[in-house]
């Protein structure tokens, strides 16, 4: 049984620029995947199962996204008008969402929501090709939750952190004398994680179309790129994340004493129902590890969480 692909964070722009990975790619570097472990399975779509991925121009390997920006469009399309299309948008620009048949939760949400409001939402990266040379990427929504403006900021500001650390990488790549395995190779030593430094000695190995198929271009996107997200982080209003941590965290107590008063609660559980009602993971997990510090919740047994009454 295929393992499900992470969700991966990044910004509307590099999303938009991200391509298919190349057949001839996997058939020049046999061993290269060998070493990236669930990625083999992606190589010449080898198994129909396997999950299907997208690179970005600075190496970011994309099967599933997770997005939080505010909901401004929702349309219905298709000739059965069994399709939604959406528009979030980011600091950087804008991603397309549809949901269809085979979605009914993010459907549903689709047709009752009513923009503009933040969401966060995931989905799986998908890519139409109708023609050579137009190329449009989407996010096929598996999940979508009405969030607040605080739990937005700071998925900018975590975005911004992860987009960051790519270029640094990218930059570090560009500036060696090595390709393919060895690249990988350098980048891992230096602390570059295994399937980023795959990413990145393939987005270098790969054929861009245009401007990015070229230094000068990958240099201006990257400038173009970098200016917009300082823009969107200076209108945030970064004061109130502090706040909103404080507020994540007595929600997360409050949760816990709902679920189960005194004994405790299994942590599947606990996170099932906060998912629900909006809250991320992450956040969750952060919220809990700090109540844990505090001493006001523990753990009587693995998987259980039990708050200090």
């Amino acid at each position: 049984m295929l393992k499900r692909e992470v969700a991966k964070r990044l910004f509307a722009k590099e999303f938009e620029a991200a391509r298919p990975l190349e057949p001839q790619l996997f058939e020049a570097f046999p061993s290269f995947f060998g070493k990236t472990s669930d990625l083999s399975l992606a190589a010449g779509k080898r198994d129909s199962k396997a999950p299907n991925f997208l690179i970005s121009p600075f190496g970011l390997l994309i099967n599933r996204v997770f997005v939080v920006g505010v909901l401004t469009e929702v349309d219905k399309v298709g000739e059965q008008n069994d399709l939604w299309k959406a528009r979030v948008v980011d600091p950087t620009g804008a991603f397309t969402v549809y949901a269809g048949q085979f979605q009914p939760e993010a459907s549903i949400f689709f047709l009752t929501v009513e923009a503009p409001v933040f969401v966060a939402l995931s989905g799986k990266a998908r890519v139409y090709e109708p023609e050579k040379g137009s190329v449009f990427v989407s996010i096929r929504a598996e999940e979508v939750n009405v969030v607040d403006e605080a739990l937005r900021n700071r998925w900018v500001v975590d975005c911004t952190a992860l987009t960051l650390e790519r270029f640094e990488a990218f930059s570090e790549a560009l500036l060696s004398d090595f390709s393919g395995l060895k690249l990988s190779e350098y980048l891992q030593k230096n602390g570059v994680s295994p399937e980023l430094a795959a990413g990145i000695s393939l987005a270098l190995a790969r054929d861009w179309e245009g401007k990015l198929g070229t230094r000068e271009g990958l240099d201006a996107f990257l400038s173009q790129l970098g200016k917009v997200i300082k823009e969107g982080l200076s209108s945030l209003d970064l004061d109130s994340d502090e706040k909103a941590g404080a507020d994540f965290k007595a929600f997360a107590l409050e949760l816990l004493k709902e679920l189960g008063g005194g004994k405790g609660v299994e942590y599947a559980k606990f996170l099932e129902v906060a998912v629900s009602k909006g809250i991320s993971e992450e956040l969750l997990d952060e919220a809990l590890r700090s109540l844990l510090s505090d001493g006001l919740c523990y753990e009587p047994r693995i998987g259980v969480i039990r708050p200090v009454l």
